[in-house]
């Protein structure tokens, strides 16, 4: 994939630096709510349900409501535990694929309000929103809107053990039935709850693989019907799909050379991009259509689990963690990394203090730059106060008017001579190069490369 693009690239730039060869592509931009959600680059994702409480064997969607009784539920530590990680927004699975809603939903009884928490009377998702709301974080929800195995159960002709049922396309009377239900749900947790910065509605773009020709069209549909109703409620909201892109793997781990442009495979903007592979990274395309911004959901760097509590668990490695900050927001995405709460509703205490671990290692490297430009210029010399020594350099790209940088090269005079220390491509929202300590009196960014000029940046920061 990597040479492809390499390729691709090289054409490119030589065919744009030949005059009257070719006219300037025209570049995918950022709608500023985009540009906003580059910057909070870090999230928390909240994996709580009624899975929670499910024996180990137990088909999804069957354990009892009954079942879900936290006893110390507390959605203010869940956000404390993100803010000392340095998160900036929250998502919460509002409805997992099991199909329990944590509100008070009138489209099911498999929800809240069927359970002994607060005698029926609970509702986490108003609980977790005004948490977030009153500690200054972004707040978004998850829905399944293709699986809910509870709903599918008690559908004619179901067979035990199945969930995200592709024959549902094929029956009409099945499909608009479970249409209907999910524009319920998201009216409900659009109308009744405040502003919501993001909707992950999952499943949007590997369910729509199966078939991409027949069932895939009608799975589009189902989803292109879903998220323009939820732009009709409310238009400032970000969806996962044709907003927001997933990386294409749960392993904390973005593609590089990375581009936030991308083509879908039938030209709309409810489908999925030409380069997504499932648990392979997405490089997105240079010249695509289609402006979205990845970002990289992960289980991997704070548990060796899943993503619902499962019995105690160590995290990872803070080495291991901070590696996923760097493939990930160090290529230019952003990472919404779990942390899920134990049955008592308390994220557990050896998490929390991984969160806060994290957080403290990455105020650590990146607080403190020894010198640092706000020039938008594509070649910059920072002069240090003297002999200075690093192994960090920050890049970011001013995307206003769509990603340009495929090439760039960083020195460091040492010695009274420049020396390349790195010799990177994309850049985009953020790009961290690390490498082993240099000591020098400056440092040389240059963009060698670009698919339109000019290529802009927003800045550099050495660490």
């Amino acid at each position: 994939m990597a040479k492809r693009f390499t390729t691709i690239l090289s054409i490119l730039l030589v065919t744009l630096s030949v005059p009257g060869r070719a006219q300037s592509p025209v570049l995918a931009r950022p709608t500023s709510r985009q540009l906003a959600f580059q910057d909070l680059e870090l999230g928390v994702f909240i994996h709580y349900s009624i899975d929670t409480y499910s024996a180990p064997d137990a088909p999804q969607g069957s354990t009892l409501p009954s079942a879900f009784n936290p006893t110390k539920l507390n959605p203010e530590q869940w956000v404390l535990a993100a803010k000392a990680m340095g998160a900036t927004y929250m998502v919460l699975t509002a409805r997992h694929e099991q199909g329990f809603c944590l509100w008070p939903t009138k489209t099911t009884d498999y929800s809240i309000a069927s359970s002994p928490y607060k005698g029926g009377k609970g509702d986490i998702v108003r609980e977790f929103l005004n948490a977030c709301r009153k500690y200054g974080l972004k707040a978004g929800l998850y829905t399944a809107p293709w699986i809910d195995s509870h709903w599918e159960a008690s559908q004619p002709g179901h067979k035990d053990g199945e969930t995200g049922r592709i024959d549902k396309l094929d029956d009409l009377e099945l499909y608009n039935k479970a249409l209907h239900k999910e524009k319920a749900q998201i009216r409900e947790l659009m109308t009744n709850y405040g502003s919501l910065a993001f909707i992950w509605d999952d499943h949007f773009g590997r369910s729509d693989a199966l078939d991409a020709v027949n069932r895939g069209r009608k799975l589009r549909e189902f989803y292109a019907t879903l998220t323009e109703y939820a732009h009709e409620l409310q238009p400032g909201c970000l969806l996962l799909g044709p907003d927001i892109e997933h990386v294409g793997n749960e392993n904390g781990k973005a593609g590089y050379p990375l581009w936030n442009a991308l083509n879908t495979i039938d030209d709309t903007k409810y489908s999925i991009s030409t380069t997504y592979r499932w648990d392979h990274p997405n490089t997105g395309e240079p010249l695509g259509k289609f402006y979205r911004p990845q970002v990289a959901p992960t289980t991997v760097s704070f548990s060796a689990g899943g993503w619902m509590w499962a019995g105690p668990r160590e995290p990872q490695s803070l080495e291991r963690r901070m590696q996923a900050y760097y493939e990930t927001v160090g290529r230019g995405s952003g990472l919404i990394v779990n942390l899920t709460p134990d049955r008592r509703g308390l994220i557990p205490d050896n998490l929390v203090a991984a969160a806060r671990e994290m957080g403290n290692e990455i105020k650590r490297r990146f607080s403190n730059p020894i010198a640092a430009s706000h020039s938008k210029l594509p070649v910059q010399t920072l002069k240090f106060t003297g002999l200075r020594t690093f192994d960090h350099v920050v890049t970011m790209e001013d995307l206003h008017d769509g990603q340009k940088i495929a090439k760039y090269t960083i020195e460091a005079r040492i010695n009274g001579k420049w020396k390349t220390i790195i010799t990177g491509q994309t850049i985009g929202h953020k790009r961290i190069d690390q490498f082993a300590k240099v000591t020098a009196t400056a440092l040389r960014f240059t963009v060698t490369g670009s698919i339109v000029k000019p290529a802009v940046m927003r800045s550099i920061a050495v660490f």
